[in-house]
């Protein structure tokens, strides 16, 4: 799929494109950009990917500003 066609498409909580860059010790590790806000972060499991997406939605919510992906 095309990024053009990826960011036609997106959700109303949030969008991100998820880049696995490898399997190893049984869980992924790669690039996630949250497209709404233009930043990337690496992540090493799965279980990481989870919270970061978690986070980033529960941050854009919060008035605080405190936001865990950061622009790389």
């Amino acid at each position: 799929m095309r990024e053009e066609d990826i960011l036609e498409n997106h959700g109303d909580a949030g969008t991100f494109i998820i880049r696995v860059q490898h399997r190893q010790h049984s869980s992924w590790q790669g690039l996630i950009t949250w497209v709404d806000e233009d930043k990337t972060v690496a992540f090493r499991s799965a279980l990481e990917l989870i919270k970061l997406i978690d986070e980033a939605l529960n941050d854009k919510d919060d008035e605080s500003g405190n936001e865990t992906l950061v622009k790389r």
